[in-house]
């Protein structure tokens, strides 16, 4: 069901893909619960990518 669901989200737009990948409801969180791109980088290039964007991700305005 999730690898579908996947498929279909990774068939249409990069901004939807955004969306699922930022957004706090269910959906999206249920989603990226169930990535498919599990083990794709190895550990140090995931961490070295959430270094930096924790690094430089801007506020978000309130």
């Amino acid at each position: 069901m999730w690898l579908r669901d996947w498929e279909k989200l990774l068939d249409g737009s990069i901004e939807d893909v955004l969306d699922v990948l930022t957004s706090q409801t269910p959906r999206s969180r249920e989603l990226r619960a169930n990535s498919p791109f599990a083990g794709v980088l190895r550990s140090e290039d995931r961490d070295k990518t959430l270094h930096a964007f924790h690094t430089h991700k801007k506020p978000r305005a309130s």
